[in-house]
């Protein structure tokens, strides 16, 4: 090899590695995804947890899937000693953030289902965010014996 050959292979070795360096692997993880068992004719909720692990703020924008009509995000809040359950357009996650949408706090309402959703059943997912991404989960329907609600 060369001598302007080993120095173009080094200016670019260094270039490449320099453009890595600081940057941390990004992307979002989503994980510990479940659909609660409703009572007949009732709208599910859905739990799981975010990771963001961007150097940007990332934003959970919308979700959907074959097994109810609308699929909204919902978020619990205590007023005044009095909890209230509102639908939000987005769940902002910070960077290097998690995010756990559980019960008796932010959450996913499967609303208008299609089919009965049992224990054992598994629901696919579409998760939309602010940066375009989707990510596409399955999620075991299952019982929560000490659910009271939300």
């Amino acid at each position: 090899m060369g001598q302007q050959t080993r120095y173009v292979f080094t200016l670019c070795a260094w270039v490449i590695l320099a453009g890595c360096g600081e940057q941390a692997p990004c992307g979002i993880a989503v994980r510990d995804a479940w659909i609660r068992e409703p009572p007949p004719r009732s709208p599910a909720a859905g739990y799981l947890v975010i990771e963001n692990n961007c150097a940007a703020p990332v934003a959970l924008v919308g979700a959907a899937t074959a097994a109810a009509a609308r699929t909204e995000i919902h978020v619990m809040e205590n007023n005044n000693g009095r909890m209230t359950m509102d639908r939000v357009d987005s769940l902002n996650i910070a960077a290097g953030a998690t995010l756990e949408l559980k019960s008796g706090a932010s959450h996913l309402m499967l609303l208008q289902l299609l089919r009965p959703l049992k224990a054992g059943d598994e629901v696919e997912l579409a998760l939309r965010f602010g940066d375009g991404s989707e990510h596409k989960i399955t999620a075991p329907v299952r019982k929560d014996p000490g659910y009271a609600g939300g």
